[in-house]
């Protein structure tokens, strides 16, 4: 939204005579217009989400997944175009990488990788902690949108909540490395608790098995 506004301001200038060096007479007052424009960020003016990505290149081109990766300047950067992410990394469903050469597989697992995340033959999803390289397995919460749980090596079991993300696919290749990418989520992680027979508070603690059976944090 741009406002604009005009104000008139009086310039008052000075003129030499020329014939005596230290004297000087006023010109006559002259009035200018002056505008000024002031523009202000709002939700309608917020630039429209960037065009959709190139198509993936042409089968037998030559042109590697790493090759046009980095033709985006680098992972992060293809992130930010948004869906060719998607491409590079393949996949969607589960991690067994079905159609694709054995070669293709491991390349996509090393990108994954170098986004701080795996997927094991089952498709369960593991990211690594930014503190100590550990990776950690992640899942989503079945009753509290937008909640994931994590477990960490030792079996401590933690969530995430994002309030402004109600529906997350983990399934989505793209939508991992937005999420744990960039490592912020080891600041946001917190402790699941629960009371003991005593009443008082412990740090869940559960097995491989336990941790992929519990449906939410509600119960």
């Amino acid at each position: 939204m741009e406002v604009s506004s005009s104000s008139t301001a009086l310039a008052r200038g000075w003129r030499s005579t020329g014939a005596v060096a230290n004297r000087v007479r006023p010109t006559r007052p002259s009035r200018c217009l002056v505008s000024c424009r002031a523009v202000y960020q709002t939700e309608a003016s917020i630039p429209p989400p960037p065009p959709p990505p190139p198509p993936p290149p042409p089968s037998g081109s030559g042109v590697s997944r790493r090759g046009l990766l980095q033709q985006f300047g680098g992972f992060g950067a293809a992130a930010a175009v948004g869906g060719v992410v998607g491409y590079f990394l393949g996949s969607r469903g589960s991690g067994s990488g079905e159609g694709l050469t054995g070669e293709e597989r491991a390349q996509v697992d090393e990108l994954r990788r170098e986004m701080r995340f795996r997927r094991d033959y089952a498709g369960h999803v593991f990211v690594q902690d930014p503190r100590s390289g550990k990776w950690w397995e992640v899942r989503l919460d079945a009753k509290l949108p937008g909640t994931l749980l994590l477990r960490d090596p030792s079996d401590q079991v933690y969530f995430i909540s994002y309030n402004n993300l109600q529906q997350i696919d983990l399934t989505d290749d793209y939508v991992v490395a937005s999420l744990f990418q960039n490592g912020d989520w080891g600041a946001a992680v917190q402790r699941v608790q629960a009371r003991d027979e005593a009443g008082g508070l412990v740090d869940v603690v559960l097995d491989k098995e336990a941790f992929r059976d519990l449906i939410s944090l509600r119960e």
